[in-house]
């Protein structure tokens, strides 16, 4: 919300005040370098003489000007407006570089005016990093345009149910509830392969053993992922044999269960460990691993980038 007042600059005098509802959404959603930003505004309250209405200018920087520039903004010059107006543009902006590595800074100052009395609302980078933009070539070997503050999500597709069932189990019993938003802390993707390959290596080390009842080929599914800086790897885990233990097995329906080994027991997986592994369907593993490489090159992610996983534990 934003709040302005208008003063006489001859007297001082408070001529009257106006709040107004700001919507912003900058879509950085396309490949290449080219963003755009909506701006929504609507006055929704007005004292003294602005109940007669008023103008309202939008005015933005985009920096450092060297590596951005921006179009006209959503609309052009000082524009009436009264209560309950709306109004609403677009920016369209593009990151001048095609090569390494900028930081796009966005301030903006609307101004109301009245007669000769003029108030004015600032906001932007200054006062919430938020209001970056970060330009790069680092992904893909593609050039393109992200919010860095923002953290993506990462929605396990209900066709890898078995996957999607293990990931939610772990994320819901280990008490760290990694990568669950809104219980946990977001996972954080490891760039470097050599580290990946190793994290792997030592979670599905040689105490790892396909279940014969796992379709075949079973495979060793680690959550958090290998390409995660959560990985039990990285926790001081040394072996997967520490691990919460999980295997896919098929009921005498044959329908493809995943099953917690200690459940005919009645215990639970181990809330304290910091890594789960299971004997997993080849066509779940492989499939949520490449939903994960699709999604670190269209969300752009970087060494250390944040990212949620949902398993539906939410739904």
């Amino acid at each position: 919300m934003a709040h302005v007042k208008l003063i006489v600059p001859q007297t001082g005098e408070l001529l009257g005040e106006a709040w107004l509802t700001i919507n912003q959404q900058i879509d950085t959603k396309n490949t290449d370098v080219n963003f755009g930003e909506d701006f929504f505004l609507r006055v929704q309250a007005v004292t003294g003489l602005l109940i007669n209405g008023f103008n309202v200018e939008i005015k933005s920087e985009c920096a450092p000007k060297a590596a951005c520039g921006q179009g006209q903004g959503p609309w052009t010059g000082p524009a009436p407006v009264a209560l309950l107006t709306e109004k609403e543009g677009t920016w369209q902006r593009y990151w001048k570089n095609t090569t390494g590595f900028d930081t796009l800074m966005l301030e903006y100052t609307l101004t109301a005016s009245y007669a000769n009395a003029k108030g004015s609302y600032s906001w932007g980078v200054s006062q919430n990093s938020g209001w970056q933009v970060r330009c790069d070539k680092q992904v893909a070997n593609n050039s393109g345009c992200v919010i860095p503050k923002y953290t993506p999500t990462l929605k396990i597709p209900s066709r890898y149910n078995l996957a999607r069932q293990y990931i939610g189990m772990v994320q819901a019993s280990m008490s760290s509830h990694p990568g669950w938003e809104g219980k946990g802390q977001p996972l954080h993707r490891e760039s470097n392969d050599t580290v990946a390959r190793n994290n792997r290596g030592i979670i599905c080390d040689s105490t790892f053993t396909a279940d014969p009842a796992t379709p075949s080929p079973a495979q060793c599914d680690e959550f958090p992922f290998a390409k995660s800086k959560e990985s039990g790897a990285q926790q001081g885990v040394t072996s997967g044999k520490s691990c919460q233990q999980y295997m896919v097995l098929k009921d005498h329906l044959g329908n493809l269960d995943l099953v917690w080994p200690g459940l005919n027991q009645g215990k639970m997986p181990p809330a304290n460990a910091k890594c789960a592994r299971a004997s997993m369907t080849k066509v779940d593993n492989e499939g949520v691993g490449g939903e994960l490489g699709r999604k670190t090159k269209q969300w752009r992610l970087l060494g250390g980038d944040a990212y949620w996983v949902d398993a539906g534990n939410n739904q």
